[in-house]
């Protein structure tokens, strides 16, 4: 036990340690504290166990959970249960004899007051304390990447506190009345294994299965000269864990550039027509010549402005022409203005589903807009598509929206 436990805390030590030295390397973009609650059924196994040999006995165990993550993919977090479950005689153990202070008898001739471990059944309430070191399984095989389910593997170190009573089954009244077994506070090993979906930015929901080995072979209410190395407790949990610190954003450039730029397109180029005329009106005889250094001033001075997105619905390759009418005429008109400027358009998805589906789908975004602006009179020699897959330039908290399946037009 001595070496398990070392080889546990080792563990944990050095993964500490390896996150300490990559923390200046990754990007905050997970939330660093996490306080989840959590609440289940559960089971165990000593010489009462729960799925008796004439009845199976389901327990309820609830508690708090509170988490720090180093890194994307190690953590540690602290659990603190509180539990209570039932059980009886196995198969094997139902003729079995037991005196009121929990002491068993093996011997042919047992003195008055003994019961078969049939004819009780014992009940446990008891308290974990455990500290976890939290795996995300899902970065061991792919990218460090925001995921919608996430699978957590989480090795532990408990603090057991058992209370137990021992029952009559033919009347419910207590058969241990003056049990003296010791049942302080041990040291358990075990871990769990969850399954979180990222229903949003600050909320995870969990679905949790732990198992932990109980190193007390009276925490059941009955003494017993066999080892404890079978004993065990496991629950069955679902749970939601509250992200703490997921404030800090990105900049999307992208964005920021598209809304501020693009409204004012339309502006210059009335405030450069009204120049023209105001250069005419002086002298008649000049105003073809003057009209001619206008535009060449407008040719050399106007650049390709920065044009604005079409987002699309979750698996869909169609363009909304009536929602996105003011940003499909934005960009035709832009490209008409500019006849000899070649442009480049790329399609993108958001983050749920594999590349296999995304990079075709994001090229069919992009084919579908090409044909539109062919439709409106664009040489369609003009323009190149290509299928970018996720978009991974959108902030972290967007990644599942519409802001990450869109094509945008930029200047090849």
């Amino acid at each position: 036990m001595r070496k398990t436990v070392f080889s546990l805390c080792f563990l944990m030590v050095t993964s500490f340690s390896v996150a300490q030295i990559q923390k200046k390397k990754i990007g905050n973009d997970f939330s660093r504290w996490s306080l989840g609650v959590n609440g289940g059924i559960s089971a165990f196994r000593g010489d009462m166990i729960s799925f008796s040999a004439d009845k199976t006995y389901i327990g309820v165990q609830g508690g708090l959970q509170l988490g720090y993550q180093f890194t994307p993919t190690f953590g540690l977090s602290l659990t603190a249960d509180m539990g209570q479950g039932k059980g009886s005689a196995k198969k094997w153990e139902k003729a079995f004899k037991i005196y009121p202070n929990g002491e068993s008898y093996y011997g042919t001739e047992p003195e008055a007051g003994f019961a078969y471990y049939n004819d009780i059944y014992a009940k446990i309430k008891y308290f974990t304390l455990g500290l976890h070191g939290d795996f995300n399984v899902n970065n061991f095989f792919g990218k460090k990447e925001l995921r919608r389910w996430t699978v957590l593997l989480s090795p532990a170190v408990y603090l057991q506190k058992f209370s137990p009573k021992l029952y009559k089954k033919e009347d419910d009244k207590r058969f241990d009345t003056s049990s003296t077994l010791d049942n302080d506070v041990n040291l358990g090993l075990g871990g769990d294994i969850a399954l979180r979906y990222r229903a949003s930015k600050y909320i995870d929901l969990q679905l949790t299965s732990g198992v932990a080995w109980i190193a007390n072979n009276n925490f059941d209410g009955v003494a017993t000269c066999c080892t404890s190395k079978y004993n065990w407790l496991a629950n069955l949990s679902v749970g939601v864990v509250w992200k703490i610190g997921n404030n800090k954003k990105k900049e999307n450039l992208m964005y920021a550039t598209a809304r501020s730029v693009a409204p004012v397109i339309l502006p210059v180029k009335e405030e450069t027509r009204s120049v023209v005329k105001e250069e005419q009106k002086p002298v008649v005889k000049q105003e073809e010549k003057t009209v001619e250094n206008v535009v060449k001033v407008e040719t050399t001075e106007k650049t390709f402005p920065v044009l604005p997105t079409v987002h699309f619905k979750r698996n869909s390759a169609v363009i909304d022409t009536d929602r996105y009418a003011s940003e499909l005429s934005r960009i035709v008109e832009a490209l008409k203005e500019f006849p000899g400027v070649k442009v480049d358009i790329r399609g993108y998805t958001d983050h749920t589903g594999t590349d296999r589906i995304n990079l075709p789908l994001s090229l069919k975004r992009a084919e579908a807009l090409k044909t539109y602006l062919v439709s409106k009179g664009i040489p369609a020699d003009r323009m190149s598509t290509f299928g970018e897959g996720k978009d991974m330039s959108v902030d972290q908290k967007d990644i599942y929206t519409e802001k990450a399946r869109k094509v945008e037009v930029k200047k090849h």
